[in-house]
């Protein structure tokens, strides 16, 4: 197990990749970066530097995952893994969840933590007015020495204390407030969105959606998970070897399994799986 960087990554176990899956992830990029890497046997590496196209084609999720072998280790060459339907449906969500991600940043100008309320999610106050510009485009952000509330104004960047804020009367059909769901992201100067920058090629942008997203955010984003479900000794790794083991120990056999894992040899891909005290005991009963 691994234990401060050293030793090998936990094999994850069945329960494990389903709590990961149905709950563990905040947003569908973070649930969409775990997918892959689980999913194709990647490397984190490999995930992290994949293009749109390797995985969609108008908008639609491939048949088949593209590796590239300029992401690979060693550029051993280019291999293309089949998408698993699971795979495919959280692909699809990540795509769709990220035009509506892109939508809200236009419509709001972006967010903070401190602008959503408990439930995740922004509040535009209907009832409320910039005293600059009148504008009701006022979000939440936090308070001015822990009493007064302050607001920003997203139409023309003005911060109001709540005492200065213009009220209005509204009649009974108009909403007090209206809310914006954020999709689990909490920051939006922290994430990389996808279709912000129409020049840049990655399926994971990196910080203020340019190149792609980097190894320490890809790490901490698996990390903060593990941490969540109490799972020691797992990292970025344990996706790769938890699938080329399962694979293996369902009867796969090396050769195809090293088609999968891009390894050079069969001895590195080998070193990965895990062999269980079943399969061993199992293997001593074979004998007469």
């Amino acid at each position: 197990m691994l234990r401060n960087r050293n030793g090998q990554a936990k094999v994850l176990t069945v329960s494990e990749i389903q709590q990961l899956l149905n709950s563990g992830f905040k947003c569908s990029r973070d649930k969409a970066l775990f997918a892959i890497t689980f999913y194709t046997a990647c490397r984190i590496s490999e995930t992290r530097k994949m293009h749109l196209v390797d995985a969609f084609h108008d908008g639609v999720v491939r048949d088949e995952i593209l590796i590239r072998k300029e992401n690979t280790k060693g550029q051993q060459g280019t291999r293309t893994i089949p998408t698993h339907p699971h795979l495919k449906k959280i692909l699809q969500e990540y795509y769709d969840n990220s035009l509506k991600l892109i939508e809200l940043k236009k419509l709001t100008g972006g967010w903070s933590s401190r602008s959503l309320n408990a439930d995740g999610k922004i509040s535009i106050n209907n009832d409320k007015l910039c005293p600059i510009c009148q504008s009701t485009w006022l979000m939440k952000q936090g308070f001015y020495r822990r009493k007064t509330q302050i607001y920003l104004c997203r139409n023309c960047g003005s911060w109001t204390r709540e005492t200065k804020v213009i009220k209005k009367k509204l009649d009974t059909d108009t909403p007090t407030t209206i809310e914006y769901d954020t999709l689990g992201v909490i920051c939006s100067n922290l994430y990389g969105f996808l279709f912000d920058d129409s020049l840049n090629p990655y399926l994971f942008p990196g910080y203020k959606s340019q190149g792609y997203i980097s190894l320490r955010n890809a790490m901490s984003i698996f990390e903060q998970v593990f941490d969540k479900f109490g799972i020691e000794g797992a990292s970025t790794h344990s996706c790769r070897r938890t699938a080329l083991t399962t694979m293996h120990r369902e009867g796969v056999i090396l050769r195809i399994l090293q088609e999968i894992s891009g390894h050079k040899d069969l001895g590195a891909l080998q070193r990965y799986l895990e062999v269980s005290e079943e399969q061993t005991r199992a293997a001593i009963n074979v004998l007469n």
